[in-house]
């Protein structure tokens, strides 16, 4: 059974510069005060650093209501990982992989978490244009963003928030088990069926 689904996919073909310069200014602005902080993203394949970041996302994922992964599963899932640093420190962390969209692959948002302690520094802004800067320079035509949650509560309305600032919402079908589709359609057309969800999944 389909049910429908969205995302926020960001277009790779104008240069680099016309796809900084269309961003909204607040998303620059978070660009900008990263760099001015002195944060520094760069891809990692180091796994002290992983660990590192592991509990960070651990730590993010739970504050979120959503069921964390391994760290055995991210790694094997993750193309490239991203970390953002703070004086050599760890702070923020990305994660990319590839996803079949419209019958062909492209990179995805897979994870991004960061401490809350270092929200004022912008590190998802620096983390998400790096991001889609690998993506350019490895020659793909769009990013997607990982998702984007229809009919939003909660926290989730946040996260919605911020990836439109960076590309244009995109809707499309996937096929899913009968149930798991109806489940999926009261969850977003019931504030009280969304509160079971998050009560049965031990999200209160």
């Amino acid at each position: 059974m389909k049910d429908i689904n969205a995302t926020v996919i960001v277009d790779l073909i104008p240069e680099e510069s016309e796809i900084y310069n269309n961003l909204p200014r607040d998303a620059k602005r978070g660009i900008k005060k990263a760099i001015n902080d002195k944060l520094v993203v760069e891809p990692s394949n180091n796994d002290d650093e992983w660990k590192e970041f592991y509990h960070i996302y651990k730590n993010t994922i739970i504050s979120g209501g959503s069921n964390f992964e391994s760290l055995e599963e991210l790694k094997k899932n993750t193309h490239i990982f991203f970390t953002c640093k703070k004086d050599g420190k760890i702070i923020a962390g990305a994660g990319i992989f590839f996803k079949e969209l419209y019958n062909f692959k492209i990179p995805r948002l897979y994870f991004n978490a960061s401490l809350k302690e270092y929200q004022d520094s912008y590190p998802n802004n620096l983390l998400y244009w790096n991001c889609i800067i690998w993506s350019k320079k490895n020659r793909y035509k769009e990013f997607d963003l990982g998702g984007w949650q229809i009919n939003a509560r909660d926290h989730l309305r946040g996260v919605n928030e911020f990836k439109e600032k960076w590309g244009k919402i995109v809707y499309y079908k996937k096929d899913y088990q009968f149930l798991r589709a109806i489940g999926r359609k009261l969850i977003r057309s019931s504030g009280f069926f969304w509160w079971l969800n998050k009560k049965l999944r031990g999200r209160t």
